[in-house]
């Protein structure tokens, strides 16, 4: 009995080992977060690189990391899918993902005195996809650091080589829009993406027991209100300032009561410009859209540009080009200097006039 109980309580422990874990570093002593575990690579040789790179500041010693790290590595992404650490990485001289890059950068941190902890988290939009049933691509994750700087712990991305100090180890939502779930000593035990299938079903099983409070607003659950009155008369422009100001006043004096700018996110709001009007900011026959970006919703649509409009399935596109107000400024301009120029002209041979005058008849002086 005896026997079958401690079974069962390895059984439970080995289970809740790979269960991602938020809470638990203890911030109070960063010495803990020191040590370079055997599964992230031969310590002695960590060791002795990272004090060719440790500087007499720290945050110098993570730039010299980072700076090593990119001159060495090259990023080889089919290799994202199987365990790797320093010693794999070095010898490769290359990294497969976010993960692998993190362990190398981590332990050459540690090996230089600078406590480092992993932070693993998956993007908000895929959690919230994942939740509601939503198909998605791909598996959409990225890996901090938390690493203890001047007497107090920052988040570091080492990907995009960003420090950020101002930094809350409680924060949930971390840049980029990424949610922070696990947080670990070792990267193996932990489990990364590097061990493809046991990290998603890791993954899965975490993410399906999430309480969704913990997220931001789902964005792409929103439903856009529209009044009866607005039906058929819905306008999307795509404008810089101070242009989209003026086409959406040109829309509402053509009747639209529905109007809605946009110079960015064209994947959301392209596809609900379909069936409707679509005004296009274009200068010297440049829309501010890409082509391949606008004729990914509205095949052959810079066709029309010459033109300034065209109809494609429905969708009326203008072209507003803006460019030739500046050749009307341009030609007032010169109007107006050829004005000054006349002006001038007359002046002079009134000034000559006068000459003539005062010389016939001093008096008139």
């Amino acid at each position: 009995m005896c026997r079958w109980m401690m079974l069962m309580l390895l059984w439970s422990a080995s289970c809740l080992a790979g269960e991602p874990v938020f809470d638990a570093i203890d911030y109070q002593s960063p010495q803990k977060y020191l040590g370079i575990p055997d599964s992230v690579g031969n310590q002695s040789q960590i060791v002795a690189q990272a004090r060719k790179l440790k500087a007499d500041q720290d945050q110098q010693t993570v730039a010299n990391v980072l700076d090593w790290m990119n001159s060495n590595l090259k990023c080889q992404t089919d290799l994202a899918y199987n365990w790797r650490n320093y010693d794999t990485v070095i010898r490769d001289g290359c990294y497969g993902s976010c993960a692998d890059y993190a362990i190398v950068c981590g332990a050459l941190l540690r090996g230089a005195g600078i406590p480092a902890v992993w932070v693993k988290t998956m993007d908000v939009s895929w959690i919230q996809d994942f939740k509601q049933g939503r198909p998605f691509q791909s598996w959409s994750g990225h890996v901090f650091l938390e690493i203890y700087l001047d007497k107090k712990w920052v988040l570091l991305d080492p990907g995009a080589r960003q420090l950020y100090p101002r930094y809350s180890t409680g924060a949930r939502i971390l840049p980029g829009n990424r949610f922070a779930y696990h947080k670990g000593n070792d990267p193996r035990a932990m489990v990364m993406s590097l061990q493809w299938e046991e990290w998603k079903q890791q993954t899965r099983d975490y993410f399906t027991q999430l309480d969704l409070s913990l997220l931001p607003v789902d964005v792409k659950s929103r439903v856009s209100l529209r009044s009866a009155n607005s039906k058929g008369k819905e306008c999307y422009v795509i404008g810089n300032s101070p242009y989209y100001q003026r086409m959406t006043k040109m829309a509402r004096e053509q009747g639209f009561h529905y109007i809605q700018s946009f110079n960015s996110g064209f994947d959301q709001y392209l596809p609900r410009a379909r069936g409707r009007s679509l005004y296009i900011e274009t200068h010297d026959g440049q829309p501010l859209v890409k082509q391949e970006v606008l004729e990914k919703y509205f095949p052959g649509a810079f066709s029309g540009v010459e033109k300034g409009q065209i109809k494609v399935d429905g969708t009326h596109i203008i072209f507003v080009d803006f460019s030739k107000e500046k050749v009307s400024e341009a030609e007032s301009e010169k109007t107006l200097k050829q004005r000054v120029q006349i002006l001038e002209e007359q002046v002079k041979v009134l000034q000559e006039q006068l000459k003539v005058l005062l010389k016939k008849d001093p008096d008139a002086r």
